[in-house]
């Protein structure tokens, strides 16, 4: 038996409200705040402990190097004999 426009309509807007309500009802909860962020004037709570670190961290130097003898370094990276 194939369905009419409102049988068919019927069917969706009521999937389209069970959908919309569970949108909804999830949009209202609320994920936990941390301590530390609820009460930031609480002098006791632990924080983590501030490090210092470079910017230039982990850089290479990218000065200019002398060019080498492309054999040599093809006969380096190749596969041995």
């Amino acid at each position: 038996m194939r369905k009419t426009g409102a049988h068919f309509f019927a069917s969706c807007s009521g999937l389209l409200l069970i959908t919309s309500l569970g949108l909804a009802l999830g949009a209202c909860s609320a994920a936990p705040v941390p301590a530390y962020l609820a009460r930031p004037a609480d002098p006791d709570i632990r924080v983590p402990a501030l490090a210092y670190q470079s910017v230039s961290a982990g850089s290479a130097t990218l000065r200019p190097a002398e060019p080498k003898d492309w054999r040599e370094l093809n006969r380096q990276v190749g596969p041995r004999p």
